[in-house]
């Protein structure tokens, strides 16, 4: 760019130079020419006429023709009426070779024809005195002499006309060239994402300025609109990844441009560029999309998508963008609203069942004794036996699911605290005693750790335990081994029981509401099917992990890791006491 302008310049001014030489070289011969010429018959016309003048004043031809050819350096030539010479200055007579009048000049003049003012490479003049003709003649050689001076300073001042030129494109250089190159510089700079870069043009009072401020302008509006645009974008990124329902808009030829984090969890890769049907594998979710941009309207869709080997449900609500430029979509995930729906509609088929059995026999045997079995005090002891039996049973039943619900509301008040296992889980095991015995069962306590004061809340951990120890007497366990200790930051309570082993197929879905491993012995027991589902709500509400383990043939263990009381609080509690 700097050449290209430096070489228009240069062209620009040496065009404009020999232009003008050329038109002055032209000009030059004619002007001269004509100038001289003229300057030439003005001296000549004067000193022939005053060398007729002295003429006719009597003076002697030959003196006047001395003295007025020397005055006015040209030779003057007097002839009598005869045409003779009679008078000759001989002035630069090697210039004026050959006759000293021009006969056919002097014949025009005698005939009343104008004489031309060159002649034969002489400039001629006369004048016509008393008895004299006055002939006034000039050599060109002068003239040619002026001439060659011209074209000499024409030369001269071509020469010095390209070196100004040269001159003037370097001084021209640095003031338009270089800053039309620093122009350059910054809008290419601006044009490949450089905000920052500037002319700094502050004070320079010219075009370029001009336009250096101009840009500059144009840079710090570009700039602030690109960090508006920017924040809008962080703005919108932020509100789309704190969105838990999933989100992508696609373009108008339905491949994803945008999406959020918890879209990011459904797919596997990036999904940018790619259609739904290739992102998340669902063919309803694609004509989802394509129905959408065909009517213009939002439509709602209710699709499966198997995400890490998992079946999740996915509400889809579907809306075309303006100008037909794509679709945004919005994925509600009601896995949980469908697991809970298929858990309450379990539970109350569960919880009909378990009401139906004992009230079932309740009324058969209510109905036998009032259809005349009341005479038989055997029979009615025995009737009476298993009503009471059964009313027991829906009484614990309704204790259990008044139970469950206070472990899973989120109304009731559940306050943790620093507290001693060891001291809640030794009083579970005083207050079973009488049902060990009578069960003649065996029933250790092992303290393995120095410290197991923990994070919890004391009614609801005697329920764990009450439970999980209850539960090891109803499946025939003859030995209960509940142990306390140390890993880590927790402190784990585990109890073990040599009762039947549960198979694998079960232990993923022992901790659900009414499931039983065998429910011919549960319900035999009395088992009412929620109490280990009690005891996953009340850990998960004390912050604390359950599991389950039960190798074949070996018995039961569950653990539950329970968090460790900080020593500030152990203090606490001590000075409590």
């Amino acid at each position: 760019m700097k050449g290209g302008l430096r070489r228009s310049l240069i062209s620009a001014i040496v065009t404009a130079i020999g232009a003008l030489l050329l038109a002055l070289l032209l000009l030059e011969d004619p002007l001269v020419e004509y100038r001289l010429g003229q300057i030439a018959n003005e001296s000549l016309t004067d000193a022939s006429e005053r060398a007729a003048a002295r003429l006719d004043a009597g003076e002697d031809p030959e003196i006047v023709a001395a003295t007025v050819g020397a005055d006015h350096a040209c030779r003057i030539t007097v002839l009598d009426a005869s045409g003779n010479i009679v008078g000759d200055s001989g002035f630069d007579g090697d210039a004026l070779s050959g006759a000293p009048v021009a006969q056919e000049a002097l014949q025009q003049h005698l005939e009343g024809r104008d004489v031309p003012t060159t002649r034969d490479e002489r400039h001629v003049a006369f004048a016509d005195a008393e008895s004299h003709i006055v002939q006034a003649t000039m050599p060109v050689g002068p003239a040619e002499r002026v001439r060659t001076t011209v074209r000499e300073l024409i030369a001269i001042s071509g020469l010095m006309a390209a070196l100004v030129a040269v001159f003037l494109t370097f001084v021209l250089g640095r003031t338009l060239v270089e800053p039309a190159q620093e122009l350059t510089r910054v809008a290419d700079a601006l044009a490949e994402g450089d905000l920052s870069a500037r002319t700094g043009w502050t004070d320079r009072d010219d075009e370029l300025g001009a336009i250096g401020r101009a840009l500059d302008r144009m840079a710090d509006q570009t700039k602030a609109r690109v960090a508006e645009a920017r924040g809008e974008q962080a703005r919108l990124r932020t509100i789309l990844n704190s969105m838990t329902e999933a989100v992508f808009v696609t373009d108008s030829l339905s491949r994803i441009q945008l999406t959020n984090a918890a879209l990011l969890e459904l797919v596997q890769g990036n999904p940018t560029g790619k259609t739904p049907l290739e992102a998340l594998r669902s063919q309803r979710l694609q004509e989802a999309v394509r129905e959408a941009r065909r009517s213009e309207s939002p439509s709602v869709s209710d699709i499966e998508l198997k995400v890490g080997g998992e079946v999740r449900y996915i509400r889809a609500y579907v809306a075309p963008l303006e100008a037909s430029a794509g679709v945004v979509a919005v994925l509600h995930d009601v896995t949980q609203l469908k697991l809970a729906n298929i858990i309450r509609r379990d539970f109350v088929a569960n919880a009909s069942h378990e009401l139906r059995t004992p009230l079932t026999a309740i009324r058969g045997f209510a109905e036998t004794l009032l259809d005349g079995e009341l005479d038989d005090a055997d029979t009615v002891r025995r009737y009476l036996d298993v009503i009471l039996k059964h009313a027991h049973r829906l009484e614990a039943l309704a204790r259990d699911l008044t139970a469950l619900s206070r472990s899973e509301s989120v109304d009731q008040p559940f306050e943790l605290e620093t507290i001693n296992a060891a001291r809640v889980v030794g009083e579970v095991i005083d207050g079973l005693k009488p049902i060990i015995e009578k069960y003649e069962m065996t029933l250790e306590l092992q303290i393995d750790t120095p410290n197991p004061r923990v994070h919890a809340n004391g009614r609801a951990l005697d329920q764990v335990t009450l439970n999980l120890i209850d539960n090891a007497l109803k499946y025939g366990a003859s030995k209960v081994v509940v142990r306390l200790y140390d890993e880590g930051d927790r402190v784990v309570l585990a109890v073990h029981n040599d009762g039947t082993s549960i198979p694998a197929e079960h232990l993923n879905r022992i901790f659900e509401r009414f499931y039983r491993v065998d429910p011919g012995r549960s319900r035999e027991v009395g088992g009412t099917g929620l109490g280990l589902a009690i005891v996953k709500h009340l850990c998960s509400q004390m912050h604390a992990d359950i599991t389950v383990k039960s190798p074949p043939d070996e018995g039961v263990t569950f653990t539950v890791r329970l968090p460790r009381a900080s020593d500030d609080a152990d203090d606490a509690e001590d000075a409590g006491k």
